[in-house]
């Protein structure tokens, strides 16, 4: 009879004991296994089923961290790449093309920040100075009264203008860019040069600075001048004129520079700038306003002109019967004595003297420049009501009168540049996402800048 064959309970088929299962667990990665392997193992034990809770929570736990590693990883790129976006990469898009240079959209919101302070500084001192809201009718006789009423419609007028101004400033600073390489090259062409001594002249008026060492600039504050309008049917009257010198407002400084760099840099600051924007302003207003002279020399001191004579009435049913009367043989001057609209000039038989072209509104003026010697129009409707012309004299030559001549010289560089600009065919960019962005990213006035 056989003995039967006993086995330890470890041993193997080969008498080899067997390992433990947690001996394998416990048995470290080898060098074979990678670093996937690794990666891997780090999240989950070999045998998970069979680990304990609290490896398996630890398992869970490492994978939520990561999980919301990445949520913020990704969550902190979003907003970095948004903040990137709109602080620096948006602004290098092109604004305007012209002349084979472009104008980023930086570029322009640092342009537009620093003409906006000026003209709201400018509007906040005519505002200032244009009093309240309702000023008294002066007593009649009183001149010191009437002189101070005066003054202060024309500040409000004034103050009119530079809120215009405002509103039109993207598109008056779009214009700007494109005249600079136009302005450049003109001058170069004329040899108008600038000097360093132009430049600095013309710092110490912008920036109001008075050298202590030496005589004062004069750097008197901005007065409005009113042109006196002609009544109807001139064109309306022009907003006061006033020769642009951007500088802080009196009741704002403060602080005495002693030297001009310092000034520049006072200056920069409080409109929002850069020394080297406020001296390239400088040597662009200078350069304007020789360019300006040069061209108003050469205007023309003769020019076409008519002598002519309306009627001004409220409707095309009242002309019909003004010229219903004249032809029945009623004199021109009697009827627009009579029913002339026009005070100004009724009771002389509506004369309006002798004018060129540019000074009246248009249908009037296409009216009368077309009309033979002595022929009388039909109705001519402006905005005044509709006027009955009759045209007395012509002269194709006839010497300009000074306020007509200065008129003319004005005119000759703003169509001059009218006409470049519009050959220089420029790429306007400018969207109105984009005037959004530049109006957000303004530098704001800084008062402070000027202050001890």
């Amino acid at each position: 009879m056989k003995k039967p064959v006993t086995r330890s309970v470890g041993a193997t088929p080969t008498g080899r004991s067997a390992p433990s299962p947690a001996g394998r667990r416990a048995s470290p990665a080898t060098p074979s296994e990678g670093f996937g392997a690794r990666i891997l193992n780090w999240f989950s034990p070999q045998d998970p089923e069979r680990a304990p809770a609290a490896v398996r929570e630890q398992v869970q736990s490492r994978i939520a961290a990561v999980v919301l590693g990445v949520v913020a990883l990704i969550s902190v790129a979003t907003v970095g790449g948004a903040v990137i976006w709109d602080q620096v990469l948006y602004g290098q898009q092109a604004s305007l093309k012209v002349d084979g240079k472009t104008i980023t959209l930086d570029d322009y919101r640092a342009w537009f920040s620093y003409r906006q302070n000026i003209l709201i500084a400018n509007l906040q001192q005519a505002e200032a100075n244009g009093g309240s809201a309702t000023m008294p009718t002066p007593v009649p006789g009183d001149s010191a009264a009437s002189q101070a009423y005066s003054m202060q419609e024309m500040w409000r007028q004034r103050a009119s203008q530079l809120q215009g101004e405002l509103n039109s400033l993207s598109t008056s600073l779009t214009d700007e860019f494109i005249d600079r390489p136009i302005l450049r090259a003109e001058a170069a062409r004329r040899t108008i040069a600038i000097t360093s001594e132009d430049v600095d002249k013309e710092l110490k008026t912008i920036t109001g600075f008075e050298d202590p060492s030496g005589t004062p600039t004069p750097t008197t504050a901005e007065t409005p001048t009113v042109s006196a309008g002609t009544p109807s049917p001139a064109s309306p009257a022009s907003t006061p004129t006033v020769i642009r010198t951007p500088r802080p407002t009196p009741t704002v400084r403060t602080r005495k520079p002693t030297t001009l760099e310092q000034a520049i840099r006072d200056y920069a600051k409080f409109a929002g700038s850069t020394y080297e924007m406020v001296r390239e302003d400088a040597e662009l207003t200078i350069l304007k306003r020789k360019l300006s002279e040069a061209f108003g020399d050469e205007a023309p001191k003769t020019g076409e002109q008519v002598k002519a004579r309306h009627i001004l009435v409220g409707d095309e049913d009242a002309a019909r019967k003004v010229l219903d009367r004249l032809k029945a043989g009623e004199e021109f001057d009697a009827l627009a004595a009579e029913l002339s609209t026009d005070g100004s000039n009724k009771d002389k038989g509506g004369d309006l003297g002798w004018f060129g072209r540019g000074t009246m509104v248009t249908p009037f003026e296409d009216a009368a420049f077309s009309l033979p010697v002595g022929q009388i129009s039909e109705p001519v409707k402006t905005q005044f009501g509709v006027h009955v012309i009759r045209v007395d004299e012509k002269d194709v030559t006839k010497p300009l009168e000074e306020s007509q001549y200065q008129r003319a010289k004005e005119e000759a560089f703003t169509k001059w540049i009218a006409v470049e600009r519009d050959t220089k065919k420029p790429e306007r960019l400018m969207t109105e996402t984009m005037r959004n962005w530049v109006v957000k990213h303004v530098t704001p006035l800084n008062p402070a800048a000027l202050k001890s």
